[in-house]
């Protein structure tokens, strides 16, 4: 095993080829072959478009492949034996590689509250990044020695840069996000104006115009910013993109207490509350024109009719019109037990807000611990609409947890089963802040903390309703943390033959020293697209992954009577250390054949 995670690059050539097997040649694209394939579908002329300095330099991030791996973290878990719930504490770039092969297109939904690149809030320093003199030197904007020579009028502080930057960095994160979503999943993308119109122009190009959903107005002030130089800013926005706007189903949202008032029962009605609408219709709603007599015999004059005249015969059958005399009108009658709920608007005022968020947190700490908070019924409204029970949700910036937070009250609340991934960079917090006084050195401590807190709240204030679940609540969480692979790797570079040699030999036994089984399983699991969270029965000397038919030994040392046990229950495959053999040439052998007899694949590592 190489210990690399998915090739994307390869697997982006393996669709192509696929689509367009002509085109496709000793494994690289002929793109004369494609663009006479594809005819006058190919434009290679000016496009509209969003272009940026580096622009090309995301597909190679992308492409690269990783090392990286998730380690796991028992000490910092919560329920590790039962959970289904993960928070990773790494890049979210590595994190999103080493997730993909085991759940591509298996996330409902993924909400994220990227840096807004404000100018303070921007620390991931990827490698294909610039420093800002290097790049206006290589735009042409100033030479070698940082001079101004651009004499078009045009100001050279645009933030050209700035915007460049946080551009390369959220492109290849939204590519590979976008792979994980299943066909009917969607993604919530929190920004303010600094980056709107850069995003929604990325997202068209990520996501596809087609499958744009909404961009939301949050109100996240509740009151006015008075020191404010122009205008109050108040609002926030949500952009809303689905895998395929085709696939995507929204839900209604429960009835507020403000149109539950509206819903009365004068006549009481035995089939409960219900409002009055009208059956009429206007010159611009379109509708049906005609004669209608009730079965009292009472004739109305011809008129346009929301619905046609069957459906009007039978809700006056079901004694569901009201006529009005005094306007001489028809009504039907709507019963809040006919109402699916609320469709979702696009203006959010009624979400929370931002100064609630900050007390939500401060309520759990007994102090600000974090400042840029979002509050848990705006993050709660979106699993309303967008997942239902059992989904799994992705938050790969995940800041203090309240996406989990919210995960685990929802659960809660309806009974669901959601499962969450949380993945948090290991920023440093500042040494002056109340935070770091605490104890807490980076925010991925921050957000473990949190839900670990907010776990046992909902313990505590929802026992009753908690034991009488069919299914337990899991607040529970596993802790992993990026790091890389288990596996040595060979140095391509050594030319050496001497060097060669020794590097051979070092390799012989492939796995680093201190490598556990915790580590190496979650690394195999990884590697061969299962999640490793996947449910794992417990053998003497070996785990049996059943969804898999997988079996994975990690002894050091084999024997006849373990493979002759292994090879018992027909797995589809079985996966065994190098050095559980020694010198035992003979032994490695017979298991081999044995295997291949029996039709069981055998991955020595």
């Amino acid at each position: 095993m190489n210990g690399y995670n998915d090739n994307i690059h390869q697997q982006q050539i393996d669709k192509l080829q696929q689509l367009f097997p002509e085109a496709v040649t000793e494994g690289k694209i002929d793109w004369q072959k494609l663009q006479a394939t594809l005819g006058e579908a190919v434009d290679l002329g000016e496009r509209y478009g969003l272009g940026w300095k580096g622009k090309s330099d995301v597909f190679a991030v992308i492409q690269e492949k990783t090392v990286q791996t998730l380690h796991p973290d028992r000490a910092n878990s919560v329920d590790w034996d039962t959970t289904g719930n993960m928070f990773i504490e790494g890049d979210n770039l590595a994190a999103l590689k080493i997730l993909h092969k085991a759940y591509y297109g298996k996330v409902k939904m993924i909400y994220i509250d990227p840096p807004y690149n404000t100018g303070n809030d921007f620390i991931y320093n990827d490698d294909f990044k610039q420093t800002r003199r290097s790049y206006e030197a290589e735009a042409g904007i100033t030479d070698d020695e940082g001079n101004v020579v651009r004499d078009d009028g045009l100001r050279t502080n645009t933030g050209g840069h700035k915007h460049s930057n946080w551009l390369n960095m959220m492109y290849p994160r939204l590519f590979l996000a976008r792979n994980l979503l299943r066909q009917d999943g969607v993604i919530f993308v929190s920004i303010d104006d600094n980056e709107v119109h850069s995003l929604r122009l990325m997202m068209n190009e990520i996501f596809g115009e087609e499958n744009f959903v909404a961009q939301i107005v949050w109100q996240r002030k509740r009151g006015k910013d008075n020191s404010a130089k122009f205008l109050s800013r108040n609002h926030e926005y949500l952009l809303v993109f689905a895998r395929s706007t085709d696939n995507l189903n929204f839900n209604r949202l429960e009835l507020d207490e403000t149109t539950l008032r509206a819903y009365k029962n004068p006549d009481n009605d035995p089939r409960g509350a219900y409002r009055l609408l009208g059956v009429w219709a206007r010159g611009t709603q379109g509708g049906s024109r005609y004669e209608f007599k009730s079965k009292t015999g009472q004739i109305f004059s011809e008129r346009l009719w929301l619905m046609n005249k069957e459906s009007m015969a039978r809700l006056d059958e079901e004694d569901k019109l009201v006529y009005s005399s005094s306007s001489d009108k028809v009504y039907r009658k709507l019963y809040v037990s006919e109402n699916s709920g609320n469709i979702p608007e696009t203006i959010w005022s009624d979400a929370s807000n931002a100064a609630n968020a900050a007390d939500e947190i401060k309520k759990m700490f007994e102090f600000q611990i974090f400042d840029t908070v979002k509050p848990i019924p705006y993050i709660k409204r979106m699993l309303q609409l967008a997942t239902d029970d059992n989904d799994i949700i992705l938050d790969f910036f995940s800041g203090s947890g309240t996406t989990a937070h919210a995960v685990a009250e929802l659960n809660a609340e309806d009974g669901g089963n959601r499962r969450w991934i949380c993945v948090q960079l290991p920023e440093l917090t500042d040494e002056k802040s109340e935070a770091y006084k605490a104890g807490y050195r980076t925010i991925a401590d921050i957000a473990r903390e949190r839900i670990r807190r907010a776990g046992a709240k909902i313990r505590a204030d929802q026992a009753d309703k908690l034991a009488s679940r069919s299914v337990p609540l899991d607040l529970g969480f596993r802790a992993y943390r990026v790091d890389y692979s288990n596996f040595k790797q060979w140095n391509e570079l050594v030319s050496d033959p001497e060097e060669i040699r020794q590097q051979a030999l070092a390799n012989l036994d492939p796995l680093k020293e201190g490598t556990t089984d915790d580590d190496l399983l979650t690394e195999l699991l990884l590697k061969r697209g299962i999640s490793p969270l996947a449910k794992i029965e417990q053998h003497d000397n070996f785990c049996l992954i059943p969804s898999e038919k997988l079996v994975i030994c990690l002894v050091h040392s084999m024997a006849e009577e373990l493979s002759a046990t292994i090879l018992a229950d027909s797995p589809s495959c079985v996966i065994l250390l190098d050095r559980a053999f020694s010198d035992d040439v003979n032994l490695k052998v017979n298991l081999l054949l044995q295997a291949e007899r029996q039709g069981v694949e055998v991955e020595v590592v």
